[in-house]
């Protein structure tokens, strides 16, 4: 054991780029992979329509949970204090609690408007469990990041090791209830696998990082102040950002059926989600180092260029797989009611990979504070976005939806790589 750990210490030195990449992805692997696993026990316990209404919710919160804390939790990676840091991350928190009052005064006012709306009447009682889904995602948003500047990655790992495996436990439990659970084993898992990995991260940070964990009301305005930007502009951008790649939950339902919403769901669930979970920790790594390394010689394109390339590099086979054979595996491991799901994933595929390559680098804008830029940038892919399905429902046609959806991203993606590349020469 010790000369593995000496042959690995002088391959992957501890708090480089790579070791701490590899720390990350494999608690991120281990976790998605269960997720898989167990995805076609899933599929039997529970139908496309319980799946579109876990959608649905996963999708509201997906998009809130990116003003959670009105992105300050970006900013706490930034500062070159730790007390700066620590008052961002205080700063995040009490933003997170108020935000969360919010949604839940919306929701009790409003909670049968908005399942009308979204054309899922099922969605209406499942609503008032948004707000604790809301504050445990920005607790989460905020101790993330406080753990990535202070480089404490395998925390991370841990962390979603844990989320996932309480929520498979819990949802699979919740099917084989007597009783029906429908989409609340679904969406009670998810919450549960929440609440034992957001407390689980929080208490190691509070029992190892509580030292430098400090605030003082008066840094507290100079540093809102100080990162305005974030929730000004950065916010915004994000926030649509998060709408453009539900916008198919939301018209899928609403124009087709929620079992549409279901395909789209599961593809997403064995693809699309385990390439942003590793898309997002290869970025968490990138970002600490890519600001270093601009603060230091006010450019980081050598660490961008090799990001995307190795990214390009490991996965281009993998997804050619992927897009040849899923049409075939989704119906035979998930069930023939689900063969609309891996045609879903082919047609995606190319977006998928882009993202994959793309997505990691993305934080070149936030170091170059060109949140204007990226503002821009979000309006114009929510419209395109937009603009795609109405085209797809004006022809009525759930296959061209999805198509037409799968180009404009791979569209906007390309422009994304090309545009950080630029911001990452400095000047």
């Amino acid at each position: 054991m010790d000369k593995f750990k000496n042959w690995l210490n002088r391959k992957l030195p501890p708090g480089s780029f790579v070791r701490n990449v590899v720390v990350l992805m494999t608690g991120t692997t281990f976790s998605q992979a269960l997720l898989v696993l167990i995805a076609p026990i899933l599929t039997r316990l529970y139908t496309p329509e319980d799946f579109g209404v876990f959608a649905l919710y996963t999708s509201i919160l997906g998009i809130l949970s990116v003003i959670a804390c009105l992105r300050y939790e970006l900013a706490i990676v930034l500062p070159e204090k730790d007390e700066d840091a620590a008052n961002l991350l205080v700063l995040s928190i009490i933003i997170c609690f108020f935000t969360s009052f919010v949604t839940l005064v919306i929701v009790a006012f409003f909670h049968g408007k908005i399942a009308l709306l979204l054309g899922s009447p099922q969605i209406s009682f499942w609503l008032w469990f948004l707000p604790l889904s809301l504050f445990l995602t920005g607790v989460f948003q905020a101790l993330n990041y406080w753990s990535t500047r202070r480089k404490q990655f395998k925390r991370l790992a841990v962390r979603q090791i844990t989320q996932n495996s309480v929520t498979a436990v819990t949802q699979i439990g919740a099917g084989f209830s007597p009783s029906s659970a429908g989409a609340g084993g679904l969406i009670g898992g998810y919450i549960a696998g929440q609440a034992a990995a957001t407390s689980r991260l929080g208490w190691r940070i509070w029992r190892e990082d509580r030292d430098y964990i400090a605030f003082n009301l008066a840094k507290l305005k100079e540093i809102i102040f100080k990162y305005k930007n974030f929730p000004l502009y950065l916010a915004w951008g994000h926030l649509l950002n998060a709408i453009s790649p539900q916008i198919p939950v939301f018209l899928l339902t609403n124009y087709f059926s929620s079992e549409a919403t279901g395909w789209f769901s599961l593809a997403t669930r064995v693809v699309g989600i385990p390439v942003a979970l590793v898309g997002a920790s290869v970025s968490q790594v990138f970002f600490v180092k890519a600001s270093e390394i601009y603060r230091e010689h006010g450019n980081c394109r050598e660490i961008y260029l090799s990001t995307i390339l190795n990214l390009a590099k490991i996965s281009i086979i993998p997804f050619g797989i992927i897009a040849f054979l899923s049409p075939i595996l989704f119906g035979i491991i998930f069930g023939k009611e689900w063969e609309n799901a891996g045609l879903f994933v082919m047609y995606m595929t190319p977006m998928f990979f882009l993202r994959f390559i793309g997505s990691p680098v993305s934080s070149i804008a936030i170091i170059r504070k060109k949140q204007i830029v990226d503002l821009v940038w979000q309006i114009t892919l929510i419209m395109l976005v937009i603009l795609a399905f109405f085209i797809g429902i004006k022809m009525n046609s759930l296959k061209l939806c999805i198509i037409l959806y799968s180009v404009v991203y791979c569209l906007a993606f390309i422009c994304s790589i090309l545009l950080n590349y630029r911001f990452s020469m400095g000047g």
